[in-house]
């Protein structure tokens, strides 16, 4: 071990996260700064480059033998006259660090002249703050600029670690994701989006011996970002991108709106995401509330199990009716394929409903549904007629060279992304949204992509925000919804939407999430779950396979419960045919268990997923991984009161055990809990 390493690892204390730590900044025997507390150390090189050489928690240097030898950031500028230059470090004078001070935490701040004009002036700044008892550091960036420039786009920051031993990543895709990491190639996900529900990326080692690293930008405001990590041999680089608002370039000066936090804790991804991503999520203005506390549409709360009816046919209502007769009351029907035009074409031209629509909505609420019809919340076709008359191609989002973002599905239709700023479209969902309900008399309104698809940056001269990028859009969404839920939606009236992006999760009654990816390379972990199951309510786990008596609904069902989603969502043609009694029968015993225990699964916290000990064997699941028969998760309702939850998809009752020790026979194709 270096003299170097010595010295800062002197520094930690032999505890890690110390309750009381003074941060400091200091020079060591080599020239070098050093910035620490009793939960952090960070060693800069006081040399003619710049080098973040060390980064150590818990005792462990984090970075690679070499320290972070990839560039600590990219900045993308525009200038007056169209200069349009992309510039990393090796493109300006390097002043050095220096120690500094940033909203009261030590900060070290590196420095780079760049040559913008005629000589190196104009100078980018890169801070790493750590506060007396933060038990992470905070990244952030500022830039200088000449009269009429803009920094357009943005890496930082750009961090290597050392891939941990057996080390997978967990990302925040739809529930969540866990990958293998290679010796080459990326992961990324998209925020906010289904790709990115939350702000966080974590690799960790599943074996427990090597701990988790940490990575989360601190954006309360939920802006649009990449966050990335790049294999490269034994290294794994951390990467936030982002498009910037041009309104960040203010007065020659630019600064990112918030700080990216990064560290190691020596425990697993769920303690850590638990320790450091859950209590900011909790304060931020989309997960402040309790679902309990929210203005949710009460039938929401009841609705244990959706249905997926697929079209406007004698056939369809006739499964429907059946259904509803075998469930009982208080499904939810999202209803697909009732406008008059064929699927992702036309919109927003839904109207007239087919035939019968109106009469099927009417017999499926008296015998105890309640329907929420499908629209979609951000496309808008060019061809229709709607387009051309209401000016449409003003309400679109525009790229910086002012062409649309077109956007093509299995329709083969062309659909333009329009801006949720633009007052345009707002006006268009208030009328959507309006005539649905009180035409068709539903039971609220399921706005599709609101939640999933990606927010795109924006550069329309007539739109009412900043161009490019940021919290414009979420922003946007935020307030129409807002604007339509006090104007017209009763209170017994639902929003839902598709995906799980964090900051809309508040403005909806309810979030499907059916995107979450499943393969042999991957497999789904309970992520969001974790951090939000007592602020939003979710139904569904995957898409709902056309083959289903093969094992995979019952898996499905099973994992759907044991994470607090909402049942079914299965097209009811599917479900009551003869050939599935028993997935019919399995998603009837769950629902009931689930009706039965709302203290647990209506504002309870799912805290952990887990294996039983007993009579559990392993069987293949078609398209996802092999799985015991039982499998368990530990719950808190919403008074705190611990409970353990077993779900039994095999044909024969299984006597299994607790992680404490206690046994529970769970009952074939059924449900169970014990207190903790």
């Amino acid at each position: 071990m270096t003299k170097n390493a010595v010295f800062a690892i002197a520094l930690i204390s032999a505890v890690c996260f110390g309750a009381e730590s003074r941060t400091t900044t200091v020079r060591n025997d080599a020239g070098d700064l050093v910035l620490s507390n009793e939960n952090a150390t960070l060693v800069f090189s006081g040399g003619r480059d710049y080098l973040l050489k060390e980064f150590n928690m818990c005792g462990r240097n984090l970075l690679p033998a070499k320290g972070s030898t990839t560039h600590p950031w990219q900045l993308t500028y525009r200038g007056p006259d169209g200069e349009n230059p992309q510039l990393k470090p090796i493109w300006g004078v390097y002043r050095g660090v220096e120690t500094s001070e940033y909203n009261g935490m030590s900060a070290v701040k590196a420095t780079w002249d760049m040559v913008l004009d005629d000589e190196p002036k104009w100078p980018v700044t890169m801070t790493v703050a750590l506060g007396d008892e933060a038990e992470l550091p905070s990244f952030y960036i500022d830039a200088s600029l000449p009269d009429g420039w803009v920094i357009t786009d943005f890496e930082f920051p750009r961090v290597t670690f050392a891939q941990l031993p057996k080390g997978k990543a967990v990302m925040p895709i739809a529930f969540g994701c866990e990958y293998n990491l290679s010796r080459e190639g990326q992961l990324q996900t998209r925020y906010p989006s289904v790709t990115g529900s939350m702000q966080l990326m974590m690799m960790h080692d599943p074996s427990g011996q090597n701990g988790t690293v940490f990575f989360s930008p601190r954006d309360p405001e939920g802006g649009n970002k990449v966050m990335q990590m790049k294999m490269e041999g034994d290294n794994v680089s951390f990467i936030q991108q982002v498009v910037a608002n041009y309104d960040w370039s203010k007065n020659g000066h630019f600064a990112m709106p918030y700080g990216v936090e990064m560290g190691y804790n020596p425990d697993s991804w769920q303690a850590t995401a638990l320790k450091w991503y859950r209590p900011q999520a909790i304060e931020s203005k989309w997960a402040r509330k309790n679902v309990r506390d929210r203005k949710i549409a009460p039938w929401v709360e009841h609705a244990d199990m959706w249905l997926r009816p697929g079209d406007v046919s004698e056939e369809t209502m006739s499964a429907v009716r059946k259904a509803l007769s075998y469930y009982g009351k208080g499904v939810g029907l999202h209803w697909y394929y009732w406008h008059n035009y064929p699927f992702d074409t036309h919109y927003p031209e839904y109207f007239p409903a087919k035939p019968g629509f109106k009469e099927m909505i009417k017999e499926s609420q008296a015998l105890g549904a309640h329907v929420t019809p499908y629209i979609n919340g951000r496309l808008w076709d060019p061809a229709t007629p709607s387009y051309k008359a209401e000016n449409g191609k003003a309400a679109s989002c525009r790229k910086p060279d002012g062409t649309l973002y077109t956007e093509v599905y299995s329709s083969k239709v062309l659909n333009t992304v329009t801006c949720p700023a633009s007052e345009i479209w707002q006006n268009k969902l208030r009328y959507l949204n309006k005539y649905i309900l009180d035409s068709l008399a539903t039971d609220g309104v399921y706005m599709d992509q609101i939640g999933c698809a990606a927010a795109e940056p924006c550069y329309a001269d007539n739109h009412n925000h900043g161009k490019g990028g940021g919290s414009w859009w979420p922003d946007a969404y935020r307030y129409i919804l807002d604007d339509m839920r006090g104007s017209f939606y009763k209170p017994d009236q639902a929003m839902t939407t598709e995906e799980n992006a964090e900051p809309y999760m508040d403005k909806f009654d309810m979030m499907l999430v059916v995107n979450s990816p499943h393969a042999g390379y991957m497999r789904m972990v309970p992520l969001f779950p974790l951090i939000y199951s007592d602020r939003c309510v979710y139904s569904g786990f995957t898409y709902v396979p056309w083959k289903i008596n093969d094992g995979s609904l019952r898996y499905m069902t099973m994992k759907s419960l044991l994470w607090g989603s909402q049942l079914g969502w299965v097209e009811p043609k599917l479900l009551m045919n003869d050939a599935n009694k028993t997935e019919a029968l399995m998603l009837k015993n769950l629902v009931k268990f689930r009706k039965d225990n709302h203290n647990i699964f209506f504002g309870g916290r799912f805290m952990a997923e887990f294996t039983p000990e007993g009579e559990n064997e392993v069987v293949e699941i078609p398209n996802y991984q092999p799985s015991p028969v039982v499998m368990g998760a530990e719950w808190t309702d919403y008074k705190g009161k611990h409970y353990y939850i077993f779900v039994n998809m095999s044909e024969q009752d299984r006597k299994v055990s607790a992680p404490n020790g206690k046994s529970v026979v769970v009952k074939a194709y059924n449900a169970a809990k014990i207190i903790k």
